[in-house]
């Protein structure tokens, strides 16, 4: 997000043009609906922490990139220290979830570590039992 997109979406936020503030936001970022809408309304609160100098790759892109190399924890951190300082862990893990359900639909190539889906702990289980029923068989 460049700085002139930023003052952008501030002013539509100061306008009360909550609408076209989100339409900018998404344009601006690649965030999905429901987290552009987060986004601007954290603005109506408190502009200054979101609208602090951001890399080039848009606000959110250092957490993002935490999310894509799949570190969320990192990005938790990051997010609560610099993205949206004092706020609790509990608002700061939803935020960053939010953000990468969003990412994961727009952009699911980049990311490298996959969702788990628990297939190593039926093998394990299954392995088990093969290995319990042969025992007592003989």
């Amino acid at each position: 997000m460049t700085p002139a997109q930023r003052e952008a979406i501030l002013a539509e936020v100061k306008g009360g043009n909550k609408i076209t503030a989100i339409k900018l936001c998404r344009e601006a970022t690649g965030l999905g609906l429901a987290e552009a809408k987060d986004f601007v309304e954290r603005l109506e609160t408190s502009p200054e922490a979101l609208l602090s100098p951001a890399p080039e790759g848009g606000a959110l892109s250092p957490v993002a990139d935490l999310l894509f190399a799949g570190r969320k924890i990192d990005a938790i951190k990051l997010y609560r220290e610099q993205m949206q300082p004092g706020a609790g862990l509990k608002e700061s893990k939803e935020a960053v979830e939010q953000l990468e359900a969003g990412l994961r639909t727009q952009h699911p190539e980049k990311f490298t570590a996959h969702a788990k889906s628990g297939c190593t702990a039926v093998l394990a289980l299954l392995a088990v039992l093969i290995v319990v029923l042969v025992w007592f068989r003989f």
